[in-house]
């Protein structure tokens, strides 16, 4: 019985050997790896229990637009040449009934007129025996040259057309100064009709020239001349 048991002990611890030297072996080869046991780090630890445990966090503030460029107006041209200022229109002043009347009358007939003798003015005349139609000097009346510029000035808001007219139907309603009215036939508006008047005024107002009321009288010339003679 001994024997047995000896005989088994040997294989026992043959057989341990041959274990152990085959772990070795295979540990050698690295075909054995020990088991490393890890412990969870804290850090993975804190992470976790943040995950599981979510924080209340403030809600994210909106981010300021950046400011919108202000677009500047690119300068415009400068005019090379400044517009004109439009003329206001001027009034254009009023025409009396005589001057309109006037206005459309034939100078021409005036001028017929002008000579014609009547037996009914007075003890006869025609205008032009007493009014010098070619010049500024008296006969027996005013000349009547340039009659256009003088009448404008002798009665105050009258035009030249309204005085003329008003001296043939009317001789005394303007005295000029060193003319007697009373001469002038007083019954022209009896013996012309108005639009003959009229005529005769058109055809005054169209005499016009160089004045000679500073020339020397003719008459007058010739009387002194023959003065002299005698």
């Amino acid at each position: 019985m001994i024997k047995r048991r000896s005989r088994w002990s040997g294989a026992n611890a043959l057989a341990r050997y041959i274990c152990l030297a085959l772990t070795m072996f295979l540990a050698g080869c690295g075909a054995l790896e020990t088991p490393v046991l890890h412990k969870a780090s804290p850090v993975i630890e804190d992470r976790a229990e943040q995950a599981t445990d979510p924080q209340p966090t403030a809600p994210p503030t909106a981010t300021p637009l950046p400011p919108t460029a202000t677009l500047t107006p690119e300068p415009t041209e400068t005019p090379t040449s400044l517009p004109t200022a439009t003329p206001e229109p001027t009034a254009t002043p009023l025409l009396s009934p005589i001057d309109r009347m006037v206005a459309v009358r034939n100078p021409e007939r005036g001028a017929a007129l002008f000579t014609v003798f009547q037996e009914a003015a007075g003890t006869g005349y025609s205008c032009s025996n007493c009014h010098l139609a070619d010049s500024e000097k008296a006969n027996l009346g005013p000349g009547l040259l340039n009659i256009k510029d003088r009448a404008l000035t002798r009665v105050e808001g009258q035009s030249a057309a309204e005085y003329i007219y008003q001296s043939i139907i009317n001789p005394m309603a303007y005295l000029v100064e060193g003319f007697d009215a009373e001469l002038m036939p007083q019954n022209w508006s009896e013996i012309y009709t108005d639009l003959e008047i009229f005529d005769i005024v058109a055809y005054l107002l169209t005499l016009e020239g160089e004045s000679d009321i500073d020339a020397p009288d003719p008459i007058e010339a010739d009387e002194e001349g023959a003065a002299e003679q005698g």
